[in-house]
């Protein structure tokens, strides 16, 4: 049986920049779209969306990016002052390209989140990160 086929999404949020779904494996992927711009508004937006969608708790989540995502220096900076805020119990980040690897290790380097943070190159890696994390309430 392959558990890819059984995880299903349970919970799902579509917009034109961005795609959040809850699965039953428990994890909330993000996938930021085509040409996303990822600035303060769109964070504020995000907060209010993350926590619709766990219902207020902390819960592990899988970030993605397609093409062209970008993200402002103000936005940079304030996503460590927004960290409490947000129902981000942990982040796995999975990049497929150079440019978005570079980006989420800057990322860990310079704002050292207080949350388990990890950069993957494929998606099964970080799900299996993630159910090792335990998530502080």
């Amino acid at each position: 049986m392959n558990n890819e086929e059984e995880i299903q999404i349970v919970r799902e949020l579509d917009f034109k920049a961005f795609n959040i779904a809850l699965k039953s494996n428990g994890i909330v992927y993000v996938l930021f779209k085509d040409d996303c711009l990822i600035n303060i508004e769109l964070q504020n937006k995000l907060l209010h969306f993350y926590r619709d969608v766990t219902g207020g708790k902390l819960m592990p989540f899988i970030f993605l990016a397609a093409e062209n995502v970008s993200i402002t220096k103000e936005a940079k900076e304030n996503a460590i002052f927004i960290e409490d805020q947000s129902m981000v119990g942990a982040s796995a980040v999975v990049v497929n390209n150079f440019a978005y690897k570079l980006i989420a290790n800057f990322y860990l380097k310079i704002n050292k989140p207080r949350r388990p943070y990890k950069v993957f190159s494929n998606e099964q890696d970080a799900v299996k990160w993630l159910k090792t994390v335990t998530l502080e309430a």
